[in-house]
């Protein structure tokens, strides 16, 4: 008997293409297979769904997107949320402070994703909020200091900036909170450092293996390029990388298949479901 798989794909640098688009040939290709295949397919990313959805329009996935890198699910609203201790939040306040770095804290009111900063940006951040204002499903709040009761309900901290004072800020953090975090170079600046900080236990790795027993998969194939997406390895039957991924993803991957900007996921699932029919 064929397993029932579960595929799941990282979005930048890997489902999304060089202008961070999904392809049509991409979007067709994934619809056919969902339609005619049943073949079931989502995503884990570390964008908020201000930006997931609207990426992903068109494609029919019918599957919860796993966002924020493992803190939430979205499926018509959130779900799943793991929210960090209010202890954590303070704390990494305080090292925001004696760094002099701009993190952005990820919190839920309703539908929306409420996400606070200070007002003063620098190039990156305002191009980074730039790019993601005009969502109905986030709102950027520009404040010295964020309500307690929001504390209570931060979900992801974020944070960019240069990549070597990221490594300072991560070596402290570990050191001081029991959070998951991930520390990575941009895939477009490697200049860049990002810090990602979510609740104790929070990854991708455990968003998939609770959509895996959701639909009951026998079976689960991950596509990803990034550090951020290894944890994903560890539940995965099999890890693919784009020749596009960094030389520490592509080094441990199962197999390295084409580049993001040949639609690799697609082709590389409908190549699947023709072996396994």
């Amino acid at each position: 008997m064929t397993k029932k798989t579960l595929y799941i794909s990282d979005l930048d640098g890997t489902l999304l293409n060089s202008q961070s688009q999904v392809s049509a040939a991409s979007r067709d290709m994934l619809n056919r297979l969902i339609a005619d295949n049943g073949i079931n397919f989502s995503i884990a990313t570390a964008r908020t769904p201000a930006t997931v959805v609207q990426l992903m329009h068109g494609i029919d996935s019918r599957l919860p997107y796993i966002v924020m890198t493992g803190a939430a699910m979205w499926q018509d609203g959130l779900i799943n949320q793991t929210y960090l201790r209010p202890e954590d939040v303070e704390c990494l306040s305080e090292l925001s402070r004696k760094y002099d770095i701009r993190p952005f804290f990820y919190t839920y009111n309703g539908r929306v994703i409420e996400s606070y900063h200070l007002p003063t940006m620098d190039d990156y951040e305002r191009r980074f909020v730039s790019q993601r204002r005009n969502s109905p499903y986030k709102r950027f709040l520009f404040q010295n200091s964020m309500p307690v009761a929001k504390k209570e309900h931060t979900m992801l901290v974020f944070v960019a900036g240069d990549y070597e004072k990221m490594g300072n800020v991560y070596n402290e953090a570990k050191s001081r909170l029991k959070c998951e975090m991930t520390y990575y170079r941009d895939i477009f600046n490697s200049k860049v450092g990002f810090l990602e900080v979510m609740a104790e236990g929070v990854s991708k790795a455990r968003a998939v293996e609770r959509l895996k027993q959701q639909v009951g998969a026998d079976r689960v194939v991950v596509f990803g390029d990034s550090p951020n997406d290894l944890s994903m390895r560890k539940v995965a039957d099999l890890f693919i990388a784009p020749s596009n991924a960094v030389e520490e993803v592509r080094h441990v991957a199962d197999e390295v298949t084409q580049s993001n900007d040949d639609d690799c996921v697609a082709r590389w699932i409908e190549k699947d479901v023709a072996a396994r029919q």
